[in-house]
């Protein structure tokens, strides 16, 4: 991370190179024609992760502490501390198949893999005690996310150069520490393999938190893990409760957020679980549905 400080402009920095593992689908200004790496979206999906590691349980209280921390109109009505900066645009027309794991493929324009952008975050003087904290939850989302169409199966998968692992020990050291600094660590219970991270009390709040992490079987390529998570929710979700959109019936997100991560010279799937309080995922379906589809992309249960 290169941290820098400009009298100039006032302004602290910290300047994060990213390199994508899978192609990513995000939608720009004419999504038919091309995709582009769009800071809205990104910072949407920061915010998403911030969420997933406050258990306040209360919705307008966590409402005002997140416009506190991202700027916003309908509590705090202030503008957002800090700042998202793209040191050049990208934007991609080649088409990809979001469907890797179908007979019938479904072509979209993407970014292709091996694209590589710098985001930098910055922040006015004055709030330059807070840039850490900025730092270490977009550092936690860089473990975890990944951005655009089909970011929950794979797509999009980025990773920072700094987030060199030669083990995956060393990717989940670097995780606990990152929720360490963060202030979260004491929530969760720790191990080398498998199952990285475990919530150790059961979820109280309405909106999704972390609940776990899983790191599954190395692959050679990338898209080697993307087919895997493919086949992983067809052959797993047959009953939606692992997600759906259906009809009349409305969107149901999955409590499975998958991603690709490079460690040492092979490609891993990270696959995260973000939970509510709902009563459904202590059923033995869902129990049973995700063990399954944890076994798919190789996670010894």
């Amino acid at each position: 991370m290169a941290y820098q400080e400009s009298g100039v402009t006032a302004v602290a920095q910290s300047s994060y190179p990213l390199v994508l593992l899978t192609p990513a689908a995000i939608h720009g200004a004419d999504p038919r024609e091309k995709a582009e790496f769009r800071l809205p979206s990104l910072r949407g999906v920061w915010r998403y992760w911030w969420r997933t590691l406050q258990d306040e349980p209360h919705h307008e209280k966590l409402l005002a502490k997140e416009e506190e921390w991202f700027g916003g109109t309908r509590k705090t009505k202030q503008q957002s501390p800090v700042h998202l900066t793209l040191a050049r645009a990208m934007e991609g027309t080649m088409r990809e198949n979001i469907l890797p794991h179908r007979t019938s493929p479904t072509f979209v324009p993407a970014l292709p893999a091996g694209g590589e952008v710098t985001v930098t975050l910055s922040v006015r003087k004055r709030h330059q005690e807070r840039l850490a904290q900025y730092d270490w939850h977009f550092q936690y989302m860089l473990h975890l996310a990944s951005f655009g169409q089909r970011s929950r199966r794979g797509f999009g998968a980025v990773q920072w150069t700094e987030h060199q692992w030669d083990h995956v020990e060393e990717y989940g050291e670097s995780l606990r520490m990152t929720l360490e600094r963060i202030g979260a660590a004491d929530a969760f219970s720790f191990a080398e393999r498998g199952c990285l991270v475990a919530r150790r009390e059961d979820i109280a709040t309405p909106h999704p938190v972390l609940s776990a992490v899983w790191v599954g079987e190395g692959k050679e390529s990338a898209a080697e893990v993307v087919k895997a998570f493919g086949r992983a929710s067809h052959e797993a979700n047959r009953y939606g409760s692992l997600g759906y959109m259906r009809g009349k019936e409305g969107k149901l997100s999955s409590p499975l957020w998958c991603t690709v991560r490079k460690i040492g010279g092979r490609y891993y799937p990270i696959v995260t679980e973000v939970r509510n309080h709902d009563s459904c995922y202590s059923e033995p379906r869902y129990e049973r549905d995700r063990n399954r589809f944890l076994e798919i992309v190789g996670v010894r249960i």
